[in-house]
């Protein structure tokens, strides 16, 4: 972990606790095959974004047909600009594939894949905002990605399914990715997830931006599921997503869906 922060890079990922069987272990190579076929770009500037091997994090979630997966990152310019979630889940005797998607850019992007096109989001992926009550950034990384920690501990995360169910969210113990993008004014930032089980439903990007000699943190929010989605903080609601019936069942490159900067659809041949 220390040697992560030091030269910061991503630190390994967090796998689940049980050892994955052969059969596991083989759904997750899969996965990584999946995710190192896709071409994502941003069209705007022709830049390609940089696939970030290895996973982010390997999980399970016993509590959602036995659900298997990996989260991979895409950055520009070392920042995050795209986030995947690949899982495998069983229904009815089968292992069925489903690739989630969701942007973390401001410019629009796409996504290639088997030569076609399976994601082209238009819109912003997420909205940033100032933490309010914040500290100044530490004067050391170290320091830095504790504050950004404890301030993540401000939020609480309930995701709510289509039978008006709630579940609030736990924070994962260790961030998925750290960074740092100074082309961008970013001295350091992290993706944290709120999960059941290992599994992550939402994603929170904190940064320590230094734009102009005007330093802070802020913070935005990312949806891992279709579900409603929101965040609390003091108890006044900062961000929420509603249920998207659209992504269950999905096709791939589905017109209804493929611009959205949320998308979640099964791969060709499923």
């Amino acid at each position: 972990m220390i040697a992560c922060l030091v030269i910061g890079l991503a630190c390994p990922a967090a796998v689940a606790d049980d050892e994955p069987t052969d059969a596991a272990s083989a759904e997750l190579a899969d996965l990584l095959t999946s995710a190192r076929r896709y071409e994502i770009r941003a069209p705007q500037s022709d830049a390609a974004l940089v696939f970030r091997e290895p996973s982010l994090l390997n999980f399970t979630n016993p509590e959602r047909n036995q659900e298997r997966g990996s989260v991979f990152v895409w950055t520009l310019d070392d920042r995050p600009a795209a986030i995947g979630q690949f899982f495998r889940f069983g229904v009815q005797g089968r292992r069925l594939t489903k690739h989630a998607l969701h942007s973390l850019s401001q410019a629009p992007l796409e996504a290639r894949f088997g030569g076609g096109v399976a994601w082209a989001p238009e819109k912003p992926g997420i909205e940033w905002k100032r933490f309010s009550g914040a500290p100044d950034p530490g004067p050391t990384r170290a320091k830095r990605l504790l504050q950004m920690r404890e301030l993540a501990r401000r939020f609480k995360l309930t995701l709510t399914s289509p039978m008006d169910k709630s579940t609030e969210l736990r924070l994962a113990p260790r961030p998925l990715f750290e960074y740092s993008a100074p082309k961008s004014g970013v001295t350091d930032g992290v993706i944290l997830s709120y999960v059941v089980a290992t599994d992550p439903e939402a994603i929170l990007l904190i940064e320590a931006f230094d734009e102009k000699g005007e330093k802070g943190f802020h913070y935005a929010f990312a949806r891992f599921h279709f579900w409603r989605l929101t965040a609390d903080d003091g108890g006044r609601t900062v961000w929420e997503v509603e249920h998207d019936p659209d992504m269950a069942g999905n096709p791939f490159a589905n017109p209804a869906t493929v611009h959205r900067v949320y998308n979640s659809f099964h791969p060709p041949g499923e």
